[in-house]
C-alpha cells in the first residue's frame, strides 16, 4: 500500500465527497416514511459513491462498530439507524445549499456518477456469472473504485482541478498524479477503504485498478471484476465483435475471466442500460457523457448552479432545507435519541459533514461546575476523560471559552489567554496542528466545549462558518440538557416509586408478621400436648422452620440491599426430604403425581444457605406441579462426583413428564415473562431461581422438550459460601 502524504490525510478525515443531488433529495424523502424497509433505504444510498463512502466510513467508525463486520450498504444502514442516516442526510443537504450559495461547488460530476455506476453494475453482473459467493460486495467494490478523485478533490483543491482539467481520461490522471501531489487516486481510495477494516479484497481492488494486465492476471477474483468493468466502461461505443483482435485490452478481459467476448458485451450492454434507465428515473441529464472524471464548470454554468430555478432539483433540495429553517429538523432528530452518547455521536458526525473537520472532540462541565472534563461515549480518547481542567482560573484557552460566549482558536491573534500546556494536550490527543474551540452554553448556563482539531489553512477557511458554527453547539447543548433533564425528572420517579414501595413493603412485614408470630406460638402449645412417641414431632418441626422461613423473606422484602445469605452445612438430602413430607400432599399426590428417587446415593453435607436451597426446590417443585394438570412423575436425583471450573460440586437434578416449556419462557427462560404472555404466570419464580443458584456461586441448565418434559440441573460447589 502506498503512503498516503499527512498533508492530504489531514483533509480527507473529513470525508468531503459531494453526493448527486438527485439522490439525496430521493434519500430524504423516502427516509422520512417510517414505512420504509432497510433494504430500500441501502439500495438508494449504493446509487450513489460519496453517499455510499460517507455512510460506510461513519458505520464503520470506533462507536458503531463494535466488533461487528459491515459488509455491505444493509448492514451499514442497520448500524447507523434511520434516526441517524436521516440527520446526516440532512447536513449534507444543508451543506449543498451553503456550498451553491459560496460558490463553492465548481465541478459536474455527472459522468463520474454514471461512470461509477457502470462499473458497479458490471463488476455485479461478473460476480454472478463466474458464481461468486458475495454479489453485493463486487457491486459495491465498483462502485468505490474511484471514490479517490473525490477525495482527492475535497482535500487538494484547485491543485487537483488543475489536474484533472489537463487530463482527458483516468490513464493521463493517473500518470500525472503520483508526481505532482505524491499519492494517486486508487492508492487514496484504498486507504480509505482499509479504514473501515473489512474482511474483503475490496481495498486491493480499488488499489489495482490502473495495473496491467499481465500484473491482475495474478490477483484476487474481486480484483478482477473491478478491474475488467473499468476496461469494459471505456468503451463508450457498440462493441463491435467481428474486430475484437483490434482492442488487446478486451482480449485481456476475456482471458482473465473466462468469459467469452459476446457475455463482455451483454454485460456492458445491459449495465449502460440499467443506468441509463435510472439517471432517466432521477432526472441526472448527462450522466452518460463520454468524460468519466468530475467536469470543471464552466462561469456560465456555476451562474446557473446559483440560480436554483435552473435546475428544478436544486430548487427542491433548497425548499426542503428551507422548511427545515437550517436547524429545526436538526433539534428533532437530535431530539428522537435516546442517549447522550448516541447525541453526542450525532452531533460529531453531523458536524463533520457540515463544517468539513474531520477532528472533533467533546468537553463536559461536570455537574458542580468547578472543572472540564471530556465527553465518555464510544469513538472519544479516554486521555481527554483523564483531564480535569479547573474554572475557577481561566488560564488555559480551554477553559476561557467554556467560561465565555464565543469561538476562538489557537491560531488566532485576539484571544483572550495564552495557549497553555492543556491546550497543546488536547492538539495532541487530536493529533492536530491547532485547535478551534466553541462554546457549548444554554443562555447563561455553561455546558461544555466543543474542539476542533485544525490546520492554518483550515482556520482560514471557516472563519466565514464561526457564528453558524456557534448556533449549531447552542443547538447540541439544547439537545444534552434537555436529554439531563429528562433523565433527571425519571430518576425523581424512580425514587417515589422506590419510596412509596419501601413503606407499602414495611406495612406488609408488620401485618405479616404478627399473624405468624401467633401461629408459631400455637404451635409450641401444640407440640407440647402432643405424645413424643406420636411421629408427628418431626413435622411440626418442619413446619416451624417454614415459617422462620416465610419470616426471613418478609424482612428482606423491608431491605433495600440484598439480605446476606447464611452460610451453613447443610444436608441436601435432608431438606428434600423434610420439603416432601410438608408439600409432598398438596403439590405432588393431590393431582395424581407420583415422586421417585432414582440415583440417590449417599452424599457429604455441603457448605450453602439453607433456606435458598429450600427456596430453589419449592419453586421448580411448584412450576412442574402446575404444569402436570393431568399427574405425571417427577424424579430426583443426586451425585457428588461432579466437577465445574475444576471445583468438586455436588449434582441435583430435578425432572418431569410434563408438557416441557412453551416457547416463549424457553427463549428467556430465567427472566420475568412480560405480564400478558402468559396469563396467571409472571415468570418470576424461575428468574428467583437463578438469582439464588448465582449467590450460591452454583450453575443451573435447563433440558425441555415438547411431550417429553423438562429436567433442570444444579450444580452446587462443596466449598465455602461467600456472604455476598
Amino acid at each position: 500500500m502506498q503512503q498516503i502524504p499527512i498533508t492530504i490525510r489531514n483533509e480527507i478525515e473529513s470525508i468531503n465527497l459531494p453526493p448527486i443531488p438527485q439522490v439525496l433529495l430521493r434519500f430524504l424523502r423516502v427516509a422520512e416514511d417510517d414505512r420504509v424497509s432497510i433494504a430500500e433505504l441501502a439500495v438508494l444510498v449504493g446509487h450513489d459513491p460519496a453517499l455510499s463512502a460517507r455512510f460506510l466510513t461513519i458505520a464503520n467508525s470506533a462507536a458503531l462498530r463494535r466488533d461487528r463486520e459491515i459488509t455491505s450498504l444493509e448492514q451499514c444502514i442497520i448500524a447507523l439507524g434511520t434516526r441517524l442516516a436521516r440527520t446526516l442526510a440532512a447536513c449534507l443537504a444543508i451543506q449543498n445549499v451553503f456550498a451553491r450559495a459560496a460558490g463553492e461547488i465548481q465541478y459536474d460530476f455527472r459522468g463520474f456518477w454514471g461512470h461509477s455506476l457502470k462499473v458497479a453494475e458490471m463488476s455485479r453482473a461478473m460476480a454472478l456469472n463466474k458464481n461468486y459467493p458475495d454479489t453485493e460486495e463486487a457491486f459495491l467494490a465498483g462502485l468505490m473504485h474511484d471514490v479517490g478523485l473525490l477525495l482527492l478533490l475535497g482535500s487538494e483543491g484547485d491543485r487537483y482541478g488543475e489536474l484533472l482539467r489537463k487530463s482527458i481520461d483516468e490513464s493521463v490522471l493517473n500518470d500525472m498524479e503520483k508526481p505532482m501531489i505524491g499519492t494517486d487516486h486508487a492508492a487514496v481510495g484504498a486507504w480509505l477503504v482499509d479504514h473501515w477494516k473489512l474482511p474483503s479484497f475490496m481495498s486491493d481492488a480499488i488499489l489495482f485498478h490502473h495495473k496491467a494486465p499481465g500484473e491482475i492476471m495474478d490477483a484476487d477474483t474481486l480484483s478482477k471484476f473491478v478491474w475488467s468493468s473499468h476496461i469494459i466502461s471505456t468503451y463508450n461505443e457498440k462493441l463491435d465483435l467481428t474486430h475484437i483482435s483490434h482492442l488487446p485490452d478486451l482480449v485481456a478481459v476475456t482471458t482473465i475471466l473466462g468469459i467469452d467476448i459476446a457475455d463482455v458485451a451483454a454485460i456492458r450492454d445491459q449495465a449502460a442500460a440499467q443506468v441509463a434507465m435510472l439517471a432517466d428515473a432521477l432526472g441526472v441529464a448527462g450522466s452518460a457523457d463520454a468524460r468519466t472524471l468530475p467536469s470543471p464548470l464552466t462561469p456560465q454554468d456555476s451562474c446557473k448552479l446559483r440560480r436554483t430555478d435552473a435546475d428544478p432539483v436544486l430548487s427542491q433540495i433548497d425548499d426542503m432545507v428551507r422548511d427545515m429553517a437550517l436547524i429545526h429538523s436538526l433539534q428533532q432528530d437530535l431530539s428522537a435519541l435516546c442517549s447522550e452518547e448516541e447525541i453526542f455521536l450525532a452531533i460529531r458526525e453531523s458536524a463533520k459533514i457540515l463544517f468539513g473537520l474531520g477532528k472533533i472532540a467533546f468537553l463536559s462541565v461536570n455537574p458542580e461546575r468547578t472543572f472540564l472534563s471530556g465527553a465518555g461515549f464510544a469513538g472519544q480518547s479516554a486521555l481527554l476523560q483523564r483531564l480535569e481542567i479547573r474554572l475557577d482560573r481561566p488560564t488555559s484557552l480551554v477553559a476561557a471559552v467554556a467560561l465565555g460566549e464565543r469561538p476562538y482558536a489557537t491560531f488566532d491573534r485576539d484571544r483572550p489567554v495564552d495557549v497553555s500546556l492543556v491546550d497543546t494536550q488536547i492538539a495532541h490527543i487530536l493529533d492536530s496542528e491547532g485547535l478551534l474551540y466553541v462554546p457549548m452554553r444554554i443562555g447563561d448556563r455553561h455546558i461544555g466545549v466543543m474542539a476542533y482539531g485544525i490546520t492554518v489553512l483550515q482556520h482560514a477557511r471557516i472563519q466565514k462558518r464561526l457564528d453558524w458554527m456557534t448556533r449549531f453547539a447552542g443547538l447540541a447543548s439544547a439537545s444534552i440538557e434537555a436529554l439531563r433533564e429528562i433523565r433527571a425528572h425519571e430518576k425523581t420517579i424512580e425514587a417515589d416509586l422506590t419510596s412509596r414501595f419501601e413503606m407499602q413493603a414495611r406495612r406488609v412485614v408488620h401485618e405479616a408478621g404478627n399473624p405468624l408470630s401467633v401461629i408459631k406460638n400455637y404451635l409450641k402449645i401444640v407440640t407440647l400436648k402432643i405424645p413424643g412417641e406420636s411421629g408427628v414431632q418431626q413435622e411440626l418441626d418442619i413446619l416451624e422452620e417454614e415459617i422462620d422461613r416465610v419470616s426471613l423473606i418478609l424482612q428482606r422484602l423491608n431491605s433495600v440491599h440484598d439480605t446476606p445469605l447464611i452460610a451453613g452445612s447443610v444436608d441436601l438430602h435432608g431438606i428434600i426430604d423434610g420439603m416432601l413430607s410438608l408439600y409432598g400432599d398438596s403439590l405432588f399426590a393431590s393431582r395424581g403425581i407420583s415422586v421417585e428417587k432414582a440415583d440417590y446415593a449417599p452424599i457429604p453435607p455441603i457448605a450453602a444457605d439453607r433456606d435458598s436451597i429450600k427456596q430453589i426446590l419449592l419453586n421448580i417443585w411448584k412450576n412442574a406441579s402446575e404444569a402436570m394438570t393431568e399427574g405425571g412423575r417427577i424424579v430426583i436425583s443426586t451425585k457428588d462426583d461432579s466437577v465445574e471450573n475444576g471445583k468438586h460440586c455436588v449434582e441435583l437434578r430435578l425432572s418431569d413428564s410434563g408438557p416441557g416449556l412453551p416457547p416463549d419462557v424457553a427463549t428467556k427462560l430465567f427472566q420475568p415473562l412480560e405480564p400478558d404472555r402468559r396469563p396467571g404466570h409472571s415468570g418470576i419464580g424461575l428468574s428467583i431461581v437463578a438469582s439464588l443458584v448465582e449467590r450460591l456461586h452454583g450453575r443451573i441448565t435447563c433440558r425441555s422438550e415438547a411431550g417429553l418434559g423438562t429436567c433442570f440441573t444444579i450444580l452446587l460447589p462443596c466449598t465455602t459460601l461467600r456472604n455476598s
